[in-house]
């Protein structure tokens, strides 16, 4: 009996400790794993503090806008000549094209006062005082009062349409410019695209992708500043048409208004004295 029960306690811890060893090896592999993970970590720490830091990647610098313009060559430098030339004529239509040189405020009535009062001799030199369109055209009426209606107004009409055309060609350049500018860009392009596809035809099987990409973007800074420099040139072009415009619509209306008062007035008191003196 003693014999049995000690065989049955003996097989009963056995059991027992067979059920508790799997949790005691995971718990003893799981406790190795932590213990190598660790100590390949600080392997590693100590590693990279010992070995020499990784070299950064390279940045490729973009040029500067300054070097692109030096890459459009003859072509680029054309481009900014004309586009030079053709601020000087802003600068001088900006100057010349206002309303002080075409139809001053308050000239119309200074006239009519003055052809009230009859002070012919200074109307006669209002073109030299206020030199202005309307106040030269002031004048020539002026000065052929006693001229027939309708040659003075013919004449007045010649000048007023003369200098006016003198207004339209100062600023004509501009819109040659802006038509010119896209065409030399798409030129230089085609120039700087003829260089590229020789270029990597001579490289053969060396070339690559980067020489071409290169090459097209050197030759797309012509077109670029084309662009750049008509957009502005036609813009301004037509705001200038447009004041020219509507200074000579403003111009036909006072200088219609003054030799209605005047010369038309004068011919109908003419014609009601006639039958008077007869």
């Amino acid at each position: 009996m003693n014999f049995l029960k000690t065989v049955s306690t003996k097989v009963n811890s056995f059991l027992k400790w067979r059920a508790t060893t799997p949790l005691v090896v995971f718990i003893a592999i799981s406790g190795l794993c932590v213990a190598v993970a660790s100590v390949h970590g600080a392997t590693n720490d100590v590693a990279n503090d010992v070995a020499a830091p990784a070299e950064a990647p390279k940045l490729i610098a973009m040029p500067s806008w300054g070097e692109k313009l030096k890459e459009a060559g003859v072509t680029g430098l054309v481009q900014i000549g004309m586009s030079v030339f053709g601020a000087s004529f802003i600068f001088e239509r900006l100057f010349r094209l206002r309303r002080k040189n075409l139809v001053p405020q308050g000239l119309s009535r200074q006239a009519r006062e003055l052809w009230s009062a009859g002070k012919f001799a200074e109307l006669e030199q209002l073109g030299e005082t206020q030199p202005s369109t309307l106040a030269r055209v002031i004048s020539f009426i002026a000065k052929n009062r006693r001229s027939p209606m309708t040659e003075v107004s013919e004449i007045c009409g010649e000048i007023v349409s003369r200098e006016l055309s003198g207004h339209y060609q100062r600023a004509y350049p501009l819109g040659i410019i802006a038509t010119l500018a896209p065409l030399m860009g798409l030129l230089g392009m085609i120039l700087g695209m003829i260089k590229t596809f020789e270029t990597v035809a001579l490289a053969g099987s060396l070339g690559d992708a980067t020489q071409l990409a290169a090459g097209i973007s050197q030759a797309l800074v012509t077109t670029g500043l084309g662009l750049a420099i008509a957009i502005p040139f036609l813009a301004l072009y037509h705001v200038f048409k447009f004041r020219i415009a509507g200074f000579g619509a403003e111009l036909e209306e006072e200088v219609t208004s003054l030799l209605t008062a005047w010369l038309m007035k004068s011919a109908e008191d003419s014609a009601a004295t006639l039958p008077a003196q007869k």
